[in-house]
């Protein structure tokens, strides 16, 4: 498995969906509510999160070692939780219309690839991810 993880499959699953929802749209004038500042909250939040999870992974990848302190303390796949509880649904709120569904879209090829990744990383780090994914939630912390 490469740096990217499933992200270039997820990509390919909600692209297309994505698309078809902005012609929709706009061929149709589609009116549903739309929440354009909460959604920019939204998205500069978990921007920022992004970033900082990226460059915590990045670093740890480099290096060969697998990351399980930071962002990757209490979830295994932060990249993903952002992406698919902040960024994705903010950007869907400020466009609104067809674009709504895109985070739905998004979790289905998440939870349908999750498992490639997660293969790939038992394959690289052995007894230290089983140990990793066993205590530690994949997408949401534990309360």
């Amino acid at each position: 498995m490469r740096f990217w993880g499933i992200e270039p499959k997820v990509a390919l699953f909600a692209f297309p969906y994505a698309l078809l929802a902005f012609y929709l749209n706009s061929t149709f004038r589609l009116w549903t509510p739309r929440f354009p500042k909460v959604g920019a909250v939204l998205v500069i939040f978990g921007i920022a999160l992004w970033l900082i999870c990226y460059l915590q992974v990045s670093r740890a990848y480099r290096k060969g070692k697998l990351l399980t302190e930071g962002c990757y303390f209490r979830v295994r796949h932060p990249i993903y939780s952002i992406w698919g509880l902040l960024i994705i649904p903010g950007f869907s709120l400020t466009v609104g219309g067809l674009m709504l569904g895109l985070p739905s879209i998004y979790w289905l090829a998440v939870v349908k690839f999750i498992g490639d990744e997660e293969k790939a990383l038992v394959e690289r780090f052995g007894d230290e991810w089983r140990e990793y994914a066993r205590k530690t939630p994949r997408f949401l912390p534990r309360l």
